[in-house]
């Protein structure tokens, strides 16, 4: 270990003197990237960059990671375009100016530097048919880097899209350490690294069939695109904590294979101290298993640290299983308003609070008030429940009606407290696990450093990814099963409720029962109240790693088969 550490430093001071003679670098880069109806990107970069030599800079796109996407509407603001691009032109004479380079891999979008010194510049362009119809939804799968040749500080993503991003969409960040998360009404993902061309930019968003208008396909389904994506990333390890993914990845390009073998052991040793296995490791053991019913728990904001490790729902669904919950006990009634020959999730919605009227002083506090309580844990034997539940009753009229409308009004109003709320949900969920016996915290020594242990009590991670596995093996089994309510509850809970709308949707009246109309209402009815739910809270600037599609960290690593930029720089 002293040799191998004696090594690391060498090379890790080799490297950081290389990076060190860059001439040229980004400061700061701002990328734009907006979903058009029609399944193109646009993309606005704007780079404010100290130039101090060559002539020209550069993206590249090579053909072999394209596929059916084609670049257009190329052009870089306050410069003219040169048709007939001469690479051996000099600094002056392409100052101003852009264009592009057919090369034998594929184009180069390329413009002038201009002067050396501090420039900035704000390049656009148009991808085309990048998203893609899957056999279960659609994908946008690309990796945006068109810069790391340079070295690029204080990255930001932005994500935005013509089509509203409602809560069927899921997406993930790989290539760089940073945070991605929902902001306003899309995503913003930031960088908490400087980029190099070891890095990448592979954003990844998966959409319900039918939200964009595109006609490109590509096989496969989205979780088995999803599963590839994570492969080798922070999605897929759970057994590393932060700091040891931080000095792997910075170490990784001097010692490679030791630093894998470092890992390796690092994980092994974590996991027979009984360290939680990372999701990947827990699907596999679990692959042939199914388990037919769910796990028997009502509180379900206590399970969100587990959800959000197996990559399940998120705050939202947790929102709508309550939703759903409250609905079967018969504390809520939603009532969908709808045309007959339109889908059912086309109507509009209401929710009437049953007995608002007796309520013990409904109003005597604030939904603020209530969550303060949240800080010290100082919740009742009914925990998180009652908070999500204080939210109705804060949108709802003096008759306890709450239409979409005073809905969706309430939620953007108040997307800031939310957004505090949802961040404490794992916190809630790590005491209430801990005080059921369901986990416990321990440390061990590995490698003469103490190290935190989390460490599961019980089978649930098990239990959930079996019970997922059962939905996924024959979703009929829910509407063909007497307590449907649980199974839809579940559903939303472990990840599986768009897929379990899309197959309610396509049954035949032969394929129908009697209650066909009762478990129709129970499961759409909560689904599009969520869904104004969340647009409110998108409107209003909700943010939350806690937030579903897999917000929060990313990390290098992952992404791998996405198409996409084959980086750029400045020569």
């Amino acid at each position: 270990m002293k040799h191998l550490f004696t090594i690391l430093m060498a090379l890790t001071a080799v490297l950081a003197f290389g990076q060190s003679a860059e001439a040229n670098e980004i400061n700061n880069l701002e990328l734009d990237i907006h979903i058009n109806e029609d399944g193109s990107v646009s993309v606005t970069e704007t780079r404010k960059a100290e130039m101090t030599e060559g002539t020209e800079n550069y993206m590249t796109f090579n053909e072999e990671d394209m596929g059916e996407v084609e670049v257009t509407d190329f052009s870089v603001e306050g410069y003219t375009e040169e048709t007939d691009w001469d690479q051996d032109a000099e600094l002056e004479e392409k100052a101003g100016k852009y264009g592009v380079i057919e090369t034998d891999d594929g184009i180069e979008l390329v413009w002038g530097i201009g002067e050396y010194g501090e420039q900035t510049y704000v390049v656009n362009y148009t991808l085309e048919n990048v998203v893609r119809n899957l056999e279960d939804g659609q994908s946008l799968y690309w990796n945006f880097d068109t810069f790391s040749d340079l070295p690029t500080e204080d990255f930001t993503m932005n994500v935005t899209s013509e089509v509203p991003l409602g809560e069927d969409m899921r997406f993930w960040g790989f290539g760089f350490e940073g945070d991605i998360n929902r902001s306003g009404d899309g995503i913003t993902w930031n960088a908490e690294e400087t980029l190099t061309d070891a890095n990448d930019a592979v954003l990844l968003m998966h959409f319900a069939e039918g939200t964009y208008n595109t006609s490109v396909t590509d096989d496969g389904t989205l979780a088995s695109e999803a599963e590839a994506a994570k492969d080798g990333s922070i999605y897929d390890d759970g057994s590393l904590s932060g700091w040891a993914i931080g000095s792997i990845v910075g170490g990784i390009f001097a010692v490679g294979l030791a630093l894998i073998l470092i890992v390796k052991r690092f994980t092994s040793r974590m996991s027979k101290a009984g360290h939680i296995d990372s999701a990947a490791a827990i699907n596999r053991r679990n692959k042939d298993h199914e388990a037919a019913m769910p796990p028997e728990i009502d509180d379900y904001a206590a399970i969100a640290m587990i959800l959000k490790h197996l990559h399940m729902g998120g705050f939202e669904e947790i929102f709508q299983a309550y939703l759903m919950k409250w609905t079967n006990e018969g504390n809520i009634t939603i009532e969908i308003d709808s045309d007959p020959d339109k889908k059912l999730d086309k109507g509009t919605t209401e929710i009437f609070i049953r007995d608002y009227h007796t309520m013990d002083e409904p109003d005597s506090y604030t939904f603020k008030e209530f969550s303060d309580q949240l800080k010290d844990m100082e919740l009742g034997e009914d925990g998180y429940e009652p908070l999500l539940w204080r939210m109705l009753i804060e949108a709802a009229d003096d008759g306890g009606r709450i239409n979409e409308e005073r809905l969706t009004k309430w939620s953007k109003k108040n997307a800031k407290a939310v957004s505090k709320v949802a961040d404490k949900i794992e916190k809630y969920s790590a005491y209430r696990l801990q005080e059921n016996g369901c986990l416990k915290y321990d440390t061990e020594k590995i490698f003469g450093i103490t190290v935190p242990l989390m460490i599961p009590t019980e089978k649930l991670l098990d239990h959930l990814t079996q019970y997922k596995n059962y939905l996924k093996e024959d979703y009929g089994r829910i509407h063909k099963n007497a307590d449907y309510r649980q199974h839809m509850i579940w559903s939303v809970l472990v990840g599986e409720d768009h897929a379990v709308k899309k197959y309610l949707s396509k049954l035949t009246p032969e394929d129908r029962s009697d209650a066909y109309p009762a478990y129709m209402h129970y499961y759409y009815g909560p689904h599009m109240v969520s869904q104004s739910w969340s647009k409110g809270l998108g409107q209003g600037g909700f943010s939350s790693s806690a937030a579903s599609g897999s917000g929060g960290a990313t990390g290098a690593g992952g992404g791998a088969g996405a198409g996409g930029g084959g980086g750029g720089g400045a020569r």
